[in-house]
């Protein structure tokens, strides 16, 4: 070796032993600096699962939001709405809900609890009140009257979270920073808005049809924000009144879709394209109202009101985490009517890809997509409707839910007297008269079974679970038992649980197709996860909308909600 190069060696090793020493705990003369919440987290090497802090969280919810649509309508969309969230992100293609009744109440309080009827109490869109002895609406509050533009009115029974046990991912998030972050939740329904929001969020809003506005429960507050009067005023729906909705695409682009529609697939809204959103009225008022939530323009409506929302709520500004739920209801107040099979949700669909792709826009100029965290699931599926799946020659119908009632109380009375055996028949559960059992004396086993067998001589029904078996842990090992049990409440499920067959469902109104059943186009919906700390590609694992709260809350760095029973989905870490 060359003697010139002599001395660079010995500096060399010199600096190699300084540096191990000065590498060994302890051994340090300058105490690390904390890292900051905005800092990358290539510098964290605690947290690996993000590369900085985010900002904000964007859940948006889908009502009525199959799996297949994506497939289905996936080369119609646009290159900056769900095709950047698919590409960008992490699909997963295997996501069912698993539990039953598939309904839009229970589907999004398990989005933001991570757990099931079972643990939140969320057990349909209404339940059968025993103490009150009626139907009731789930998030209906006795205790709480609507706010909107001229402060608290109306009648108590007003929406509120106060039935939902445990709670969300965002009041996890506020209770991890001394509730410095932010919550908002916003849809056209209340249950929408109300269970996503949690038990102490920022604000719930809702769209009121009677008034035409924006409104929300005096759960929250007594006043409506002024930025929220603001939008009522200055950006209401009448603007849409008369608005034509034409289909958005070539006529090609629909021969995914059916033809024509049929006699039962017509709405408030009419029967075919091209459809005027008035509602019949001459002006604005609520027939016009209930028309415009049916249309796309709701949909244009909604995420304008969020972009209020993260402009005077200052969403996204500081160091502190804020979380925005945005659910679309437009696409399942018109999926009833129309069917998934329909143009009308063909277009729906593409038109709600530009309306999210606007949304994104947004909120990557304000607060950064990098800096945002987006989730994206549907609140449940829905059935084809049984005319169109019939004039395809598939086994499709409906099952009068008056049939089954009428059935039950026959059979009890005839094999236990002449009393009113049956309460109620909600969420395709029979709910008996405990009291009247007990003052009888009789076996409750004995009495649900009675009904459970008197139930399946109605066409269409296959199967029934009772609450004793339900209760003793005895059910079958199958998927829709398993369902049945995760979607039972003690307190507030029914006694006898009554199974349809595939591709027909109980009517307990005049809609021409609904959803609630454990079957796959009910329980199979999106899941995509978008943003920093989530590994992009497609994920064919099993796994389930609940999910996505303890995902959030490792991204986040937080508590997961406490009742949670879903998992950490595979796509967090560092890329």
């Amino acid at each position: 070796m060359s003697k010139s190069y002599r001395p660079l060696l010995r500096s060399g090793v010199l600096c190699l032993l300084l540096i191990a020493w000065l590498g060994v705990p302890g051994r340090s003369q300058k105490q690390e600096t904390p890292v900051s919440r905005t800092q990358s987290s290539s510098s964290r090497r605690s947290a690996p699962h993000t590369e900085r802090a985010p900002k904000l969280v964007l859940v948006i919810t889908v009502d009525q939001f199959r799996y297949d649509f994506l497939e289905r309508f996936g080369r119609l969309f646009g290159r900056q709405g769900f095709r950047r969230l698919m590409t960008g992100g992490a699909v997963f293609t295997n996501a069912n809900y698993d539990y039953v009744p598939t309904y839009t109440a229970p589907g999004h309080a398990a989005i933001f609890t991570g757990a099931g009827p079972a643990q939140n109490g969320i057990v349909g869109n209404q339940w059968f009140d025993r103490d009150a002895g009626k139907v009731r609406f789930i998030v209906s509050d006795l205790s709480s009257r609507m706010v909107t533009d001229d402060g608290v009115t109306g009648e108590p029974g007003v929406a509120s979270p106060r039935v939902l046990i445990g709670d969300t991912i965002g009041d996890q998030l506020r209770l991890s920073n001394n509730f410095q972050s932010k919550v908002i939740a916003i849809s056209l329904k209340d249950r929408a808005a109300v269970l996503p929001g949690g038990h102490r969020p920022n604000g719930a809003f809702w769209f009121d049809n009677e008034r035409g506005a924006f409104v929300s429960s005096d759960y929250y507050f007594r006043e409506l924000p002024p930025w929220v009067k603001r939008f009522n005023s200055n950006q209401g729906p009448a603007r849409y009144f008369g608005a034509k909705w034409v289909r958005a695409l070539k006529p090609e682009a629909y021969r995914i879709a059916q033809a024509e529609n049929m006699p039962v697939q017509k709405s408030r809204l009419g029967a075919k394209f091209p459809y005027a959103i008035t509602g019949g009225d001459e002006k604005p008022g609520a027939k016009f109202y209930a028309a415009f939530e049916m249309s796309p323009f709701a949909s244009e409506y909604l995420a304008d009101f969020a972009k209020a929302a993260i402009q005077a709520e200052s969403l996204g500004s500081d160091e502190f985490p804020d979380l925005l739920s945005v659910s679309f209801s437009s696409p399942d107040l018109l999926g009833h009517f129309y069917g998934p099979d329909s143009q009308e949700i063909e277009d729906t669909y593409v038109r709600l890809d530009g309306v999210i792709a606007g949304l994104l826009n947004y909120i990557d100029r304000v607060v950064g997509l990098a800096n945002t965290i987006v989730a994206v699931s549907g609140d449940h599926g829905v059935m084809p409707v049984p005319e169109y799946l019939l004039s395809l020659g598939f086994d499709a119908g409906r099952i009068d839910a008056r049939s089954i009632t009428g059935a039950v109380s026959g059979a009890l009375k005839q094999r236990f007297g002449d009393e009113k055996w049956l309460l109620a028949f909600v969420n395709d559960q029979v709910y008996l008269d405990r009291k009247l059992i007990a003052e009888r004396k009789l076996n409750v086993s004995d009495v649900e079974r009675a009904a459970g067998e008197a139930a399946l001589t109605v066409p269409g029904i296959v199967d029934f679970f009772t609450r004793t078996q339900i209760v003793d842990g005895r059910m079958p090992a199958s998927n829709i038992a398993r369902r049945v049990a995760n979607g039972f409440s003690r307190a507030r499920s029914g006694d006898v649980w009554i199974v349809n067959k595939p591709f027909t469902f109980v009517a307990e109104g005049n809609l021409p197709t609904t959803h609630g059943s454990p079957y796959n186009y009910d329980t199979h919906v999106p899941v995509i996860l978008f943003g920093a700390g989530v590994r992009p590609g497609r994920y064919h694992v099993e796994c389930a909308p609940t999910d996505i709260a303890p995902t959030l809350a490792v991204l986040l760095g937080i508590e997961p909600p406490p009742a949670r029973v879903g998992r950490v989905l595979p796509a967090v870490g560092s890329h």
